[in-house]
């Protein structure tokens, strides 16, 4: 039987059998979601409840399509950020034109400016805020290696978001329920509809982080800069 779609519980459809696959998140110390209307100015503030600022954001468009516009703290090297941007839904590497989309995200509020995947005049919008909170998230950032990389998370993940920034590629969705550190890892895409690859993607889980194979560019190669979401 159907589930409430917006439940925290989680949701389903008459007829979703075992090949639906979703990752839901519940409103914590963490992350936040927001929705607004789009006013085409420079400027227009944006108050969440994070109480810290946020330091990755999706920001939707609803009314029209447009890409989903991505800020994280880890662009450009950490360096400006906020001038940089990705978009969820396609491979290509991050931009130079996130100020005509953001302002650097306060404790309080996130800043929207003129693109229309942001603040269109007519448009109305959703975005989903992410912070790190010790012990239960982390959003962060790494160098790519010709040799595995440890990546220090304080806790044990059980779910990863890895995307490379500088180069283009996919942004690679791992998680222990369909099995990650085994040497039978499963990884899907945001940004495509293909089912589930599998591979030796991660040496290993640990209490504190996670272990990721060389050799692979949506997660660990050399020349490649890797921005990344986990949740504990």
């Amino acid at each position: 039987a159907s589930t409430k779609f917006d439940s925290n519980a989680g949701w389903s459809s008459d007829g979703a059998g075992s090949i639906i696959q979703s990752w839901m998140w519940k409103r914590h110390a963490g992350f936040d979601v927001v929705t607004y209307s789009g006013n085409g100015a420079t400027g227009h503030v944006i108050p969440h409840n994070l109480s810290k600022p946020s330091e990755m954001m999706w920001i939707r468009r609803r009314d029209s399509n447009e890409d989903i516009e991505v800020y994280h703290k880890g662009l450009n090297g950490g360096t400006n950020p906020q001038n940089y941007g990705l978009k969820l839904n396609t491979q290509a590497a991050q931009h130079t034109s996130g100020a005509d989309r953001w302002d650097a995200p306060t404790a309080t509020s996130i800043t929207v400016n003129t693109d229309n995947g942001t603040n269109n005049s007519s448009g109305t919008y959703i975005a989903m805020l992410f912070a790190s909170v010790e012990g239960i998230s982390k959003v962060g950032s790494y160098s790519g290696s010709s040799s595995d990389i440890t990546i220090n998370l304080g806790f044990q993940p059980r779910f990863i978001v890895v995307r490379s920034y500088n180069q283009s590629g996919s942004w690679q969705v791992m998680d222990t329920l369909r099995g990650m550190g085994a040497g039978n890892d499963k990884r899907m895409y945001f940004n495509s509809n293909g089912a589930n690859e599998t591979g030796d993607y991660v040496t290993s889980i640990s209490s504190t982080g996670i272990t990721l194979k060389t050799g692979y560019t949506f997660s660990n190669s050399s020349g490649y800069e890797y921005i990344y979401y986990a949740h504990a």
